[in-house]
């Protein structure tokens, strides 16, 4: 080993986005002249600067070098301690480094954005709404979200009300709004109201929203009914005036005509009894005068009267069918962070699960820090949207054709990061629809046919 090193300083501490230094002493313990590469190793080389990164020196002389921590203000590097390495290699002996360690404390910051989605709600009943909460600091916190209306004319439902914050990431609070009165008819009122998300010793930060109430009954139901009362009363005067005598005066001739019938075949009935009774006393007449010693005369037989009979029949009950297909209402929302060193695209990815079909027909996008770059939305590796981040803070999009996506076509939101200096690119995307189940091949089926 021909070189010693020394850290003037082991244990540092650091604010995200600031800067600390320490010295490192290097020592040429050889007989020959030897140029030694200094860098630092460890989780911290990302965001660590050794100045000079080389030097030469003599047999037995020494040089000094700084160290310079510049960890960025973001969540990609979290708050705690972060161990190091100082490393100084030879030229002469590479295999005989030199690895001098010491420790950086990242100090934690919270920094907080908070959005209303949607801002403004229509509904007779309650109206829904979500509220997203970034948490682009670099340590976990919990907030209270606070929803208040300047009239008091609402009652507010929050789940949850105190969410725990991971660094990095967007938590999803679901804000439900209902109006203490309703109305049956009217205009539309408009209710507005703020959501506050509050931490202790801080500024809240507040979003603004609208609840749009409508009245319970549509405001074409007066005419409909007034129309409906209208043709109700047509109705009834029509029968009285027209059908009702004309149905009576057809049913009246209807009888007429069935008792003229009815009176003629009895009338030959009758004609036909009285024909047969009269043949009949003749012939027992006569039987009587050819016999002598009076034999009883038969009498005549009444004729059988005829009966009818009648059947009825009764069909067995039909039967129903009734098929439900549900719909499954989705949403979710692609955080992102991109660095603006890296010339490549950084991608963040929502995949469904598989045998699932998800159908987008909102796209929201948010650009909350005025980051500059590019940003993509992508079905797999095809690219759907692409704009610029200087051009926008929020994008909404509107399908009446939703955007299909599946397991193998995923939702992905990419983003190139042109920020100045080393700030990195974190825009958003909010997607809502339906995420529904592959429906199954249909399989012939064979109906029974009816048999009488």
């Amino acid at each position: 080993m021909s070189v010693a090193v020394g850290l003037a300083e082991t244990e540092l501490t650091v604010a995200p986005g600031g800067e600390v230094s320490c010295t490192v002493r290097v020592r040429n313990t050889a007989s020959v002249v030897d140029q030694f590469t200094l860098d630092v190793v460890g989780d911290a080389g990302d965001w660590a600067e050794v100045e000079p990164p080389t030097m030469n020196l003599l047999p037995g002389t020494e040089e000094e070098a700084r160290v310079t921590f510049r960890p960025p203000r973001s969540a990609a590097v979290p708050a705690g301690d972060v161990d190091f390495g100082v490393r100084v290699r030879g030229r002469e002996d590479p295999d005989g480094s030199v690895v001098e360690e010491g420790r950086v404390t990242v100090q934690p910051f919270v920094e907080l954005a908070a959005e209303l989605v949607p801002r403004t709600s229509h509904a007779r009943r309650a109206g829904a709404h979500q509220l997203v909460v970034d948490n682009t600091g670099n340590t976990e916190t919990t907030v209270e979200v606070l929803p208040t209306d300047p009239d008091l004319l609402l009652d507010f439902r929050v789940r949850p009300a105190a969410p725990v914050l991971r660094p990095g990431t967007a938590t999803f609070v679901k804000l439900r709004v209902r109006p203490k009165k309703r109305f049956l008819l009217g205009p539309d009122r408009n209710l507005p109201f703020q959501v506050a998300v509050t931490r202790p010793d801080t500024e809240p930060i507040t979003s603004d929203g609208m609840l749009v109430q409508r009245a319970l009954l549509p405001a074409w139901s007066p005419r409909v009914a007034l129309v409906a009362v209208a043709v109700t009363v047509a109705l009834v005067a029509l029968w009285f005036a027209v059908l009702k005598p004309t149905v009576q005066s057809t049913a009246k001739e209807a009888a007429q005509v069935e008792t003229q019938q009815l009176n003629q075949e009895l009338t030959e009935e009758v004609a036909e009894v009285k024909t047969q009774a009269s043949e009949a006393a003749q012939t027992a007449e006569k039987a009587e005068q050819a016999v002598t010693g009076g034999a009883a005369s038969p009498k005549p037989s009444a004729p059988a009267s005829p009966t009818d009979g009648t059947g009825d029949g009764r069909g067995g009950p039909g039967g129903t069918l009734e098929n439900a297909d549900p719909e499954t209402a989705a949403d979710f929302r692609v955080a992102t962070s991109a660095s603006p060193t890296s010339n490549e695209f950084a991608l963040s990815t929502y995949r469904p699960a598989a045998k699932k079909v998800l159908w987008v027909t909102d796209i929201v996008l948010q650009n909350p820090h005025g980051d500059a770059g590019v940003l993509q939305v992508r079905r797999g590796d095809t690219v759907l949207l692409e704009t610029g981040l200087n051009n926008f803070r929020d994008l909404d999009y509107h399908f009446v054709q939703p955007l299909k996506f599946s397991a193998d076509q995923p939702v992905t939101v990419a983003v190139k990061c042109t920020n100045p200096g080393s700030t990195p690119c974190t825009p958003a995307a909010y997607f809502a629809g339906q995420l529904v189940p592959v429906a199954p091949a249909a399989s012939p089926s064979t109906s029974p046919g009816a048999a009488r």
